[in-house]
């Protein structure tokens, strides 16, 4: 039933963000498309202040056409566009020197010497998360990839540098995923015990369950799995009882603390509200846990009191079933909000302060019109899955 409900809500979400980013106002300027080639200047490895990527759903790619982008933005808000294969849930990463791209069946790595494209023997078609091993020099980005031939289930993992990626594989299905010191962090299992547990980001594949959490039940993570000293954070919403909870898990302990953070009024409600970005829906800093859920409400929750309430609203932030191409993005005590500014028909990258949910600044992002023109000559539709600023 869980699994039900999840895919209603997340349909619900991406169904109505792939409508409203299909629109494009005439009034945005040009942006421009890269090659291999001009992907690696150095120039956007220096200036590029923000990465969007766009792509089809899983639905849209059962020909194979599906496509996506990587959007690289400017301290100007101006736009530069590389295009992929498609792959729902897709994301960007970026170090210092390395852009890190992904699509169906390739993974593109990006530097000021020249831009590589790894042909990968298993193709994905659901995107989770992707990060980076500094010690060991290589890239980490798992999928939900399917079920087995066997019956049981299969989430892979690429990883690799500028030398070449391979493929592991975890035989499960992550319910929720993070990731902390190093590790990946999941919360996994059957229906009647899911667990979380946790694996190094590392060649080899090795996996820890540090607690369980019974059955599933009606429960669905609402965020990443967080990590703040010797404490784990989940946000689960249960769509029977229609809650959202904090859990907080010591580390080594294993005790579970469950802690409410709001309540849905109803089913509509809960839909309403699904996070714009799952993986990006949440931090925590100094002890206190930032959420945004999908009418832009930041709630936060303190985690010494146990107390927790809104904290302040996005503006301009959509209210109902119909996202506006919404991502969020937190950094280093900020929120970063790609929106879409219907007064104006302009997208914009807003930053608001955590502590004092003060409007700091306001980015106009222009050359859009370029990718979406693309895209719907192609009769597709593309939505907005990841988003970092750097």
């Amino acid at each position: 039933m869980h699994k039900k409900w999840l895919i209603i809500g997340i349909l619900a979400l991406f169904i109505a963000v792939a409508a409203t980013t299909y629109y494009v106002s005439s009034r945005q300027q040009s942006g421009s498309f890269l090659s291999e080639s001009t992907l690696s200047n150095p120039d956007l490895l220096t200036n590029t202040e923000a990465i969007l990527y766009f792509s089809t759903t899983a639905d849209q790619d059962m020909n194979r056409d599906g496509l996506s982008f990587a959007v690289f933005v400017d301290s100007e808000g101006k736009t530069k566009l590389f295009e992929m294969d498609g792959l729902e849930l897709g994301t960007v990463y970026a170090t210092e020197d390395t852009f890190f791209m992904e699509d169906r069946g390739h993974v593109y790595l990006a530097t000021s010497d020249g831009t590589e494209t790894f042909s990968m023997p298993t193709e994905e078609h659901t995107g989770e998360v992707t990060d980076y091993n500094e010690d060991e020099g290589l890239f980490y980005s798992v999928y939900n990839s399917g079920f087995t031939e066997d019956g049981g289930y299969m989430s892979n993992i690429r990883f690799g540098n500028e030398e070449g990626f391979e493929t592991v594989n975890i035989p499960y299905y992550l319910q929720m995923s993070g990731l902390a010191d190093g590790d990946l962090l999941m919360l996994t299992g059957e229906p009647e015990n899911v667990s979380l547990q946790k694996m190094p980001l590392q060649k080899v594949v090795e996996i820890e369950e540090i607690v369980s959490l019974g059955p599933i039940g009606e429960r669905i993570g609402m965020a990443s799995i967080l990590k703040e000293g010797d404490y784990y954070y989940l946000v689960m919403a249960d769509t029977e009882k229609l809650t959202s909870d904090v859990y907080r898990i010591h580390e080594k302990t294993k005790e579970i603390e469950t802690f409410p953070l709001f309540r849905y009024k109803d089913i509509d409600d809960y839909i309403v509200r699904i996070p714009y970005n799952l993986r990006n829906a949440a931090t925590v800093q100094e002890g206190v846990l930032y959420y945004v859920d999908g009418i832009g409400e930041v709630h936060a929750f303190n985690s010494e009191t146990g107390e927790a309430g809104v904290a302040f609203s996005l503006e301009g932030a959509s209210q109902g079933q119909m996202k506006m191409s919404e991502q969020t993005y937190f950094q280093d005590g900020k929120l970063h909000l790609f929106r879409y500014h219907q007064s104006s028909g302009t997208h914009a990258i807003d930053t608001y302060d955590l502590r004092t949910g003060k409007l700091l600044n306001e980015l106009p992002v222009e050359g859009l019109n370029d990718m979406f023109n693309y895209v719907q000559q192609k009769n597709k539709r593309v939505s907005p899955y990841d988003f970092v600023v750097r």
